[in-house]
């Protein structure tokens, strides 16, 4: 079984992180866009967890709400009953502690 070197793990993640796409990650690192994905999830699905492990119990005086608008493949007016679920608009909701 390959195994990605740890000094190109941080590589690949920093470029994510940075918003290169997974094409220019790919290009950028000399790694197939499926070992990016592959990557990406595994990280997210730590990252995700680690959240939510640590963000307990917070103390909250000034709340920041914001939210970003994408699509998946097409736009929602174009989306037909025989399409997949997830086609159409996205929405990213995000809320910062102001301080």
């Amino acid at each position: 079984m390959n195994v990605l070197p740890f000094d190109k793990q941080v590589r690949i993640i920093s470029a994510l992180a940075e918003g290169c796409s997974i094409r220019a990650t790919e290009r950028l690192t000399d790694t197939h866009r499926d070992t990016v994905m592959k990557l990406g999830i595994k990280v997210g699905t730590v990252c995700d967890r680690l959240h939510n492990n640590m963000m307990r119990d917070l103390q909250v005086n000034c709340l920041q709400l914001d939210e970003t608008w994408a699509f998946i493949q097409k736009k929602q007016k174009r989306v037909e009953a025989h399409h997949p679920q997830e086609q159409g608009d996205c929405y990213l909701w995000l809320a910062l502690d102001a301080n």
